[in-house]
């Protein structure tokens, strides 16, 4: 942590990061550049400071300057070569190690498919349907909305309307 860069986030300019060139992962480009364009950028990008090689966020910076960003936020980290391996490696299976809550996530999209704004979560109508034969449900029937003691608002829950009410 010798660098006064560590840990800092700056806007750099595309032309001026490396992707990794030892980076396994393949990307769905176009499933990132719809998103970015539908949602606009957020977060950051992993980078090696030594090095300029992106570290988690590859093809997100592909994306990114394929939708005609210049600069995007970089979070420096201060590494060897070997611990920014096990960053990028680490980066990638986290993602793949996560599970889904199916039925929440077929709420989830059901809601957004009924408002026709289903564009850039990289879902689609087919992906609604698998879900839910995955969990034996069927399209979830409209629920009674709660209704706020204080000011009367209506809250829907689940199905059609809105998603569900999560309690872990």
């Amino acid at each position: 942590m010798s660098n006064p860069m560590h840990g800092q986030v700056e806007y750099v300019a595309i032309e001026s990061l490396e992707r990794h060139p030892e980076n396994p992962r393949q990307g769905d480009i176009g499933a990132i550049s719809t998103s970015i364009s539908e949602n606009g950028w957020f977060g950051t990008v992993v980078a090696q400071i030594s090095t300029r090689r992106v570290l988690a966020g590859n093809h997100r910076m592909q994306a990114a300057a394929i939708a005609g960003l210049t600069s995007i936020p970089v979070f420096w980290v201060d590494c060897d070569d070997t611990q920014a391996l096990k960053i990028l490696l680490s980066d990638n299976r986290m993602s793949d190690l996560a599970n889904w809550d199916e039925p929440y996530l077929a709420d989830m999209l059901q809601v957004l498919s009924n408002q026709g704004a289903m564009a850039g979560t990289g879902f689609d109508a087919q992906d609604i349907e698998d879900i839910l034969a995955a969990t034996g449900e069927t399209e979830k029937p409209e629920r009674e909305p709660l209704t706020c003691p204080k000011c009367g608002a209506e809250v829907p829950l689940g199905g059609k309307g809105a998603p569900r009410s999560r309690k872990r």
